[in-house]
C-alpha cells in the first residue's frame, strides 16, 4: 500500500456530533457535582473525551489516568489530614474503570461484528498504511492493493481517510500493481455505497463465505454460493467491477428454473454469449459432481468491455459429505492475455523479418541439439528439424549425416564440438546438400547465446549460401592459373628469344672461324699460324656466348641486393594464409610448427615464398580424391647451421623421385608444365641450400629444404 495515491474531496464527517457528547458531559457532570457535593461528578466529561477519540488517544488517556490515580493515592496516604487527596483519588480511578470498561465493550463489538467472516480489520491488525483510512474502509482498500497486485490492473476506489485534526474526510486511492505491465491496461474504478454492501442469506453456506474471506484478504475479490448455485456473498468491489448487486446475480431470468436444473440467472449476463454455454454447463457438472471448477471466461465490466477472467471454486462439506455451500474467486487476467497477444505479434514479427533475410538460419539447445530451422532452411533442405530424429542416435548426429558432405561432416563436427567446450564462436565453409540433392557451398557463423553470468543459452547459426561466389573464384583461379602458365610460356619464349638474338652473332662467328681453321689445318701442306689464329678467334667467339647467356639470365632473375634478413615465421604465415582459401575449399587442414626462436635468415623473401606457396600448392592438389583426413604439414627447425623446412602432405606419394626436380617433367598431365619444382630447386640453390623429397610414412611425401643462417 506503499504506493497508494490519494487526492482528498470535500466531505467533513463526526466533527459536530463530538463537540455535542463532549459539552453535553461537562454539562452532566456539572450538574451531579452540584447534587452530590463531591467532584466525582468530573468523570462524565473524562469518560466522554476517552469515547469519542480514536484508539490511539484512547490509550494516552488511560496511561494518564493511571499516573494520575497512583500519585492522588501516594498524596492521600502520605496526607491524611487532606481533605481532597482521597476524593481527588476516588474521581482519577473511577474513571480510569469506566474507561477500561467502554474500551472493553468497543473490542467486543468489533469481535462481535466479524464472527460470521474473516478479514476485517480493527484497529488491533491494521497496517501501517492503513492506519489512517476508517476501519470500515480498510477492507477495500486493501482488497483493491491485492486485487492490483495480482491481476496488474490499478484499481482506483474512495475511502475516508483520517486528517490531522482527527476528522476523515473523502479521499481518492489509486493503488498500483507495484510491477512494470507492458500493455496498456484501464484501471477499475469502484465507488461503495449501501447498494454493495447489502449481504444475502447465508444458512448453511458460513463456511464458504469464511473461506471466502480469507480469498479476499489475499487476492482482493472472492464470493460464496449456496449448494444450488445462488450467491451469498460478493466482494463489494466484484460487484462493483460487473455493476450487480446480490439481487442482481441470483434474479432468475424468463422461467422460474433454478441454475441447476438449466435455469439461467442474472450473472450470466455479465459473461460474454460465446463463453457462456462453455461456463454454465461446466459449473453445472460441478454443482451437481463436486468436481473443482477451473474456467476461463470473458466478463463484462461497467465500462463496456469484456475482460478476460480466471474463476476456480471448491465446494464445502459437513460432516456427512453433504455440500453445503461453495467458496471462489475470479482473478482479472486482462494484462496476461494482452501481454501473451504482445509476445505472439512480436514472436510473429520477428519470425516474418527472419524469413525475409536472405540467409539459412537455425538454432540448437546449449547441448548442441537442434531445435530450430528457419522457413527458408526448412525450405532449403525440405525437411523440419526433427524429421531425421531415429532412436540410437542423436539429432545433431542425424542432421549432419544427411545434409554435409562427407569431406567436411567430420571437420565441421570437431570444430562444433569444441566451440560446445569453450562457448566460443565459430565459421566455417563447406558444401551442404538441398532438397534436390546438390552440394552447394555455405558460409556459416555460429555464436552462442549467453545470460549475463555467461551460462549459455542456446546456439544460433546462420549459413549464407555462397555457391555463386565459389564458382566464381573457381574460375577466376583458373584464369589466374592459365595467365600464370602463359606468363612462364611467354617469359620461356622471351629468354629463348633473347638467348637466341644475342648468341646468334658470336656462334656465326664461331661456326666460320672453326670452318677457316679446318680448311688451314686441312691444306696441304698444312698453314699452322693460320689454323691457330682462326682457333683463338671460336675461343673468343665461345666465350663471348657464355657472356651473352649469363647477361640474358641475370634480365629474367631479382638482383643480389634484393636479400636481407627474414624472420622465417612471418614469411611462412603470409603463406599460409595466401593459400588458405583454397584449402578451405578442398577440405584441407593446414597445420604449421615453428621452432622457437628459429633465428632469421639471409634471403630473398619473394623468391623463398615462391617456394614455400609452391610446394605447399602441390601438397594441396596432391590430396584430391583422398579418404580420410586432409592434413598439410609444414614443419620449420634448425639443423646444424641452417633452417630446414618440411612440407608434408598426406596424398599417394612420389612415383618418381629422382625425375621430379627435371625441367619439364610433369606428373599433372596437361595441367603442369613442369618448371614448378625445377625453378624451386634453382632459387633454393641460389641461396645455398638444398631442395629434395622422400616418401612419408604411412602415406604421402615430404619436400624437405635447407636455408642457411645469417
Amino acid at each position: 500500500m506503499d504506493e497508494l495515491q490519494a487526492q482528498p474531496c470535500m466531505m467533513t464527517v463526526g466533527l459536530r456530533h463530538r463537540l455535542a457528547t463532549v459539552c453535553s458531559s461537562v454539562f452532566a457532570g456539572g450538574i451531579v457535582c452540584w447534587l452530590s457535593g463531591s467532584i466525582l461528578g468530573l468523570a462524565c466529561p473524562i469518560v466522554a473525551l476517552f469515547v469519542t477519540l480514536g484508539s490511539r488517544s484512547r490509550t494516552l488517556i488511560a496511561t494518564a489516568l493511571g499516573l494520575l490515580s497512583l500519585i492522588s493515592v501516594g498524596y492521600a496516604v502520605a496526607v491524611e489530614e487532606s481533605s481532597f487527596g482521597w476524593p481527588l483519588a476516588s474521581l482519577f480511578l473511577l474513571s480510569l474503570a469506566v474507561c477500561c470498561v467502554a474500551g472493553s465493550r468497543n473490542a467486543n463489538s468489533r469481535s462481535d461484528a466479524n464472527q460470521q467472516h474473516v478479514g476485517n480489520r480493527g484497529d488491533w491488525d491494521v497496517p501501517a498504511s492503513l492506519d489512517q483510512v476508517h476501519p470500515e474502509d480498510r477492507a477495500s482498500a486493501s482488497h483493491a492493493a491485492a486485487y492490483a497486485f495480482w491481476t496488474g490492473v490499478p484499481q482506483v476506489i474512495k475511502y475516508r481517510q483520517r486528517q490531522t485534526d482527527g476528522e476523515y474526510r473523502w479521499v481518492e486511492m489509486r493503488a498500483e500493481p507495484g510491477y512494470g505491465v507492458s500493455v496498456d491496461v484501464d484501471p477499475m474504478i469502484s465507488d461503495l455505497d449501501e447498494r454493495w454492501l447489502k449481504r444475502g442469506p447465508i444458512g448453511e453456506t458460513g463456511e464458504a463465505v469464511r473461506a471466502a474471506k480469507v480469498i479476499e484478504s489475499l487476492y482482493g475479490k472472492a464470493w460464496a454460493l449456496n449448494a444450488a448455485g445462488e450467491f451469498t456473498y460478493v466482494t463489494p468491489s466484484g460487484q462493483i467491477a460487473i455493476g450487480m448487486t446480490l439481487h442482481d446475480l441470483n434474479r432468475r431470468l424468463e422461467d422460474d428454473k433454478g441454475f441447476v436444473d438449466g435455469g439461467d440467472h442474472g450473472w450470466s449476463l455479465g459473461v460474454h454469449p460465446d463463453d457462456y454455454p462453455r461456463a454454465a454447463e461446466s459449473f453445472r457438472q460441478s454443482l451437481r459432481t463436486g468436481e473443482h471448477w477451473h474456467i476461463e471466461y470473458r466478463m463484462l465490466r461497467t465500462t463496456g468491455n469484456y475482460v478476460w477472467h480466471r474463476i476456480a471454486a471448491r465446494p464445502t462439506l459437513d460432516g456427512t459429505g453433504k455440500i453445503t455451500g461453495w467458496y471462489g474467486t475470479s482473478i482479472d487476467i486482462d494484462v496476461y492475455k494482452k501481454t501473451e497477444a504482445a509476445l505472439r505479434e512480436s514472436e510473429r514479427s520477428l519470425r516474418d523479418l527472419i524469413g525475409s533475410v536472405p540467409a539459412l538460419i537455425w538454432c540448437t539447445s546449449a547441448d548442441g541439439e537442434p531445435i530450430y530451422f528457419s522457413e527458408q532452411f526448412r525450405d532449403f533442405l525440405g525437411f523440419d528439424v526433427d524429421a531425421k530424429d531415429a532412436e540410437g542416435q542423436s539429432r545433431l548426429t542425424g542432421v549432419l549425416n544427411v545434409i554435409v558432405h562427407d569431406d567436411y561432416r567430420a571437420a565441421l563436427t570437431r570444430k562444433f564440438m569444441e566451440a560446445l567446450k569453450t562457448g566460443e564462436s565459430f565459421s566455417f565453409k563447406h558444401r551442404l546438400r538441398r532438397f534436390d540433392g546438390e552440394f552447394r557451398w555455405v558460409d556459416m557463423r555460429v555464436a552462442a547465446m549467453k545470460k549475463a553470468d555467461g551460462t549459455i543459452l542456446q546456439w544460433s547459426g546462420v549459413c549464407f549460401d555462397v555457391e555463386d561466389q565459389v564458382r566464381s573464384q573457381d574460375e577466376l583461379r583458373i584464369a589466374q592459373e592459365s595467365y600464370a602458365r602463359a606468363s612462364q610460356a611467354a617469359s620461356l619464349a622471351e629468354l629463348s628469344a633473347s638467348i637466341a638474338h644475342e648468341i646468334g652473332q658470336p656462334l656465326a662467328a664461331l661456326v666460320s672461324s672453326s670452318d677457316a681453321s679446318k680448311r688451314w689445318l686441312t691444306s696441304d701442306p698444312p698453314n699452322l699460324e693460320r689454323g691457330l689464329i682462326a682457333l683463338d678467334r671460336v675461343i673468343r667467339s665461345a666465350a663471348t656466348a657464355v657472356e651473352t647467356v649469363k647477361r640474358v639470365r641475370a634480365l629474367f632473375r631479382h638482383a643480389a641486393d634484393a636479400r636481407h634478413s627474414t624472420a622465417f615465421d612471418a614469411l611462412l604465415g603470409e603463406a599460409r594464409e595466401l593459400l588458405a582459401d583454397e584449402a578451405a575449399r578442398r577440405g584441407v587442414r593446414i597445420s604449421v610448427e615453428i621452432e622457437h626462436d628459429l633465428p632469421p635468415v639471409m634471403i630473398d623473401p619473394v623468391q623463398v615464398q615462391q617456394v614455400l606457396t609452391n610446394l605447399m600448392r602441390n601438397g594441396i592438389e596432391a590430396m584430391d580424391g583422398v579418404g580420410g583426413e586432409r592434413r598439410l604439414s609444414i614443419r620449420a627447425r634448425r639443423v646444424d647451421d641452417g633452417v630446414q623446412v618440411d612440407v608434408t602432405d598426406a596424398g599417394p606419394g612420389v612415383e618418381f623421385p629422382k625425375r621430379i626436380f627435371d625441367p619439364f617433367f610433369t606428373t599433372k598431365g596437361e595441367k603442369g608444365m613442369g618448371m614448378g619444382l625445377a625453378i624451386c630447386r634453382s632459387i633454393v640453390e641460389s641461396h645455398g641450400g638444398r631442395l629434395w623429397v622422400q616418401q612419408a610414412k604411412p602415406v604421402g611425401a615430404t619436400f624437405s629444404f635447407t636455408l642457411p643462417i645469417t
